[in-house]
């Protein structure tokens, strides 16, 4: 019988492959080698100093993914295994010392002289441009190797700290569900439960285990924060703002415009968590432990093979080069579907590029919404296969850009449900498709004006828990509105969410809600276009790596930068709702 779990053969038969102990010790050689190699680099000329220096960081890249890739990808599915812990942790250790060098080959290459000249006439050069000329803009963010090595002793007991007791007190924190004393993560994961009365219960006993760790975390999120946006301005930035944007390869007037539409949709999008308040039962709204809750369970059970049939069928109309490396996924086994202990939860896709492939993890549990996981990560395989030629140091898209093909693929197979089912099961399926819109746009606005609002706040000093709960409150009303019962808002979002407490980034979850209305109107265009499309679809993620997301989307033939596009993906899911209503009068 068919296991359905992975076979990572394609890249080492096993700890004791010759192929991988020999790439082990090459890491190791590097460790001891590479301070001299970058020594005599630095005496080269400019010519040799970038030919060089860029086979040696492509060299560095390539085997350092493979291995990090392979241990991880073991752990991924079986955290038990010593042998997976202890390959994990070696190389990790490994790629960490490795990293030192790799930064000094990068700094030796952007101090040639007349680089900008040489990226334009020498071929090597051409074909990393876009990765240069960033890391040349970028370099001015830079400070001098004293401040810089400041910052690196005090991160650790610093900013880092701060992260670190977060994931210490969020973990080990304990809440009271009806008597019992249970794991808080357990608690949480009850909002999904299929009992009105559980998600109730659960709800209140999550807020109360907050309140035990609130102020600490209060000071852990203060100090992030501040010491982020002290950081940003040190290093020359407006803000942590421009920061992300920077590595966002997004343009602020672009995002503004994004902000600016969604605002125009929210009472659309409220009316419809209205409705959906009042065919639950609530007369004031949604309250916050029904925010996942959806109007039935769809009666669909879908084997791991009836999933895989579905999925090439509906995927064969839209694109043979999807379909083939579909097919190719299922056939030589890149997916590892079954939950079992020690496998991680969730779902995520890494893409191999040296042998043009890649490997996904469900937890799979034959449901509507596991066929729409197992859609979604192979639309990352497929972003995958089509950067796959770029040079190897070029295969890195920026995050706004990340879920284009993903939710792409979702579109596909929610559309092909919908199409497929009676009545009742098409209103479950647009549903479901439109509790996850919500949270994708909504939910994210929410955090993105909370996030906004406290680095507005610790500029003037310290937020303590009951302010960080009132920015909150006021961040959801901002964009839930009256789509939500007042009395029953989550004001321990802050503590939720693990984002906010990221000591290297901020602002992260705004490029969620580009990638799915960016995906969503990419979708309206191949509805409105056909197979024609597709081919400008496809080109469009062969560019992902080496374009701003503007650039991108011109290739399409989308501009961005205004409101149209914005304004048309988001009418698009209003279209839904309101078919959803029309579906449930008839019901």
């Amino acid at each position: 019988m068919k296991n359905y779990g992975w076979s990572l053969d394609a890249l080492y038969k096993g700890y004791d492959d010759p192929i991988f102990l020999e790439d082990i010790e090459k890491l190791k050689n590097w460790k001891c080698t590479l301070s001299d190699v970058c020594q005599k680099l630095q005496k080269e000329t400019k010519e040799i100093k970038l030919h060089e220096g860029l086979a040696l960081l492509e060299e560095i890249r390539e085997y350092t993914y493979r291995l990090k890739m392979y241990t991880q990808l073991r752990l991924s599915v079986d955290s038990n295994d010593e042998q997976n812990n202890v390959w994990s942790y070696t190389v990790n250790n490994l790629i960490a010392d490795i990293s030192y060098y790799e930064s000094m080959v990068w700094n030796i290459l952007l101090d040639i002289e007349d680089l900008e000249s040489l990226i334009e006439t020498d071929a090597k050069a051409r074909d990393y441009r876009f990765l240069l000329h960033e890391k040349i803009q970028k370099r001015k963010y830079d400070l001098n190797e004293q401040q810089e090595q400041i910052l690196s002793m005090l991160y650790p007991t610093g900013i880092k700290a701060f992260s670190d007791m977060y994931y210490a007190l969020t973990g080990n924190a304990k809440a009271n569900f009806r008597g019992e004393v249970l794991p808080l993560t357990k608690v949480k994961n009850m909002c999904h439960d299929t009992c009105k009365e559980v998600r109730k219960d659960a709800f209140l006993a999550e807020l109360k285990a907050y309140e035990a760790i609130a102020e600490p975390l209060s000071f852990a999120i203060s100090a992030i924060k501040s010491q982020q946006l002290k950081e940003a301005r040190l290093r020359g930035y407006k803000d942590p703002l421009e920061k992300m944007l920077i590595e966002s390869r997004m343009r602020k007037n672009t995002l503004d415009v994004m902000m600016k539409s969604i605002e125009a949709y929210l009472p659309m999008f409220r009316t419809y968590l209205k409705k959906k308040a009042s065919l639950l039962g609530y007369a004031q709204g949604l309250p916050w432990y029904e925010i996942y809750a959806t109007l039935g369970e769809c009666g669909f059970h879908f084997s791991i093979e009836e999933c895989n049939a579905y999925i090439l069928k509906h995927f064969k109309p839209v694109s043979e080069h999807l379909y083939q490396m579909v097919k190719r996924a299922f056939e030589e086994d890149w997916i590892d579907y079954p939950t079992r202990k020690g496998k991680q939860p969730g779902a995520f896709c890494e893409n191999l590029g040296w042998i043009k492939e890649s490997r996904m993890i469900t937890n799979y549990n034959y449901t509507l919404s596991d066929i729409v996981t197992v859609a979604h990560e192979l639309g990352h395989a497929f972003h995958g296969m089509m950067i796959e030629n770029q040079p190897i140091l070029n295969r890195e898209y920026c995050m706004p850009l990340a879920e284009t093909a993903s939710t792409f693929n979702e579109n596909i197979i929610y559309n092909a449900l919908a199409a497929d089912m009676n009545a009742k099961d098409r209103l479950l399926v647009l549903d479901t498709q439109l509790s996850a819109l919500c949270q994708n746009i909504l939910d994210i606005y929410a955090r993105f004006q909370f996030e906004k609002a406290v680095f507005e706040h610790v500029e003037k000093g310290f937020l303590n828990a009951s302010q960080l709960c009132e920015l909150m409150k006021e961040a959801l009303l901002k964009s839930f509105g009256d789509g939500l019962d007042p009395k029953y808002l989550h004001p321990y979002r802050w503590i939720t969410k693990v984002h906010y407490y990221l000591p290297d980034i901020a602002y992260y979850n705004f490029p969620y809600t580009f990638g799915a209305l960016f995906s969503r109107g990419l979708y309206a265009k191949y509805q409105a276009e056909g197979s024609t499309f597709i081919p400008k679809y496809e080109a469009l993620l062969q560019t992902t790596t080496t374009n701003t997301v503007e650039d991108v989307a011109r290739i399409a033939g989308i501009d961005i930068t205004t409101d149209t596009f914005w304004k048309q993906s988001l009418q698009s899911i209003v279209d839904q709702m309101q078919e959803f209503l029309k579906l449930i009068e008839k019901e």
